[in-house]
Order: structure tokens, then C-alpha cells, then sequence
């Protein structure tokens, strides 16, 4: 049994939505080097078909800023904040993709992640995606 909606054109769709945040880079996969503030679409879960006929993913995705000083995660405050019109998460939850359907399951888990021998503040969100 096959989907319409292929893996690619998710992560696509993805990428197209968070690209809609003023100055944010957006990353498709996780990259060698990132230039930021940032969003990498990381990994993705499938549960091939669920009790209506739909096939539904997560995809972990996380978001980056400079650690040159502390000051830089009260920008990673504004990317996550979901009553912020230009945020991630109203970008994602607001996102208008013909057949996928974007929902915020979680964010948070702030940390430090190093990319490239580079450290970052960064934190993940989780979206499901219904196909």
C-alpha cells in the first residue's frame, strides 16, 4: 500500500513552512556546518496507515542559535514561542500544505549542540504530520 504524499515532499513542505520565519536558515537534512539562527529537519518516524486511512509521521526537528553569549537564547525564546506571529511554531502550526496536515506535538529540551566542533543553544520540536 503506498501514499501519496512521499517522504520528500513532507520534508519539503516542512522546509517551506519554517522558511516563511524572517531571517532563519532552514536546513532539509542535518547538514556538516550551519549557519545561524537555523532549523534542521532532522529524522522521521512512519506509522504506514492508522485507523482512518492516514498515514501518520514525526519529524524531529531542531532549532539553533549562537552561544556567543546568553543573551542569544532569548532569541531561541522568540523562535519557540507559540503566540509569536513569527515564530517556528506558529510558522509550523499555520503552515498550508495541500494533503499534509502539521501539528506541534512538543518543543523544548533546550541544550547545548555542537555542529561542526561549534557550540550552539538549540532545542528540539517534535511535529506529527497527518498524510
Amino acid at each position: 500500500m503506498s501514499t501519496a504524499i512521499s517522504n520528500r515532499e513532507i520534508r519539503e513542505a516542512l522546509a517551506q513552512a519554517v522558511g516563511a520565519v524572517p531571517g532563519i536558515n532552514v536546513y532539509r537534512y542535518p547538514p556538516d556546518n550551519v549557519t545561524v539562527p537555523c532549523v534542521m529537519i532532522s529524522g522521521l518516524s512512519m506509522k504506514p496507515i492508522t485507523f482512518d486511512g492516514n498515514r501518520e509521521t514525526t519529524i524531529d526537528v531542531i532549532v539553533l542559535v549562537s552561544r556567543r553569549t546568553v543573551d542569544q537564547m532569548a532569541g531561541l525564546d522568540q523562535l519557540l514561542d507559540a503566540d509569536d506571529p513569527s515564530s517556528v511554531i506558529t510558522a509550523i502550526e499555520e503552515a498550508n500544505a495541500p494533503g499534509v496536515d502539521f501539528f506541534v506535538e512538543s518543543f523544548g529540551s533546550y541544550r547545548e549542540l555542537v555542529v561542526a566542533e561549534v557550540g550552539y543553544y538549540a532545542a528540539d520540536v517534535v511535529v506529527r504530520v497527518m498524510t
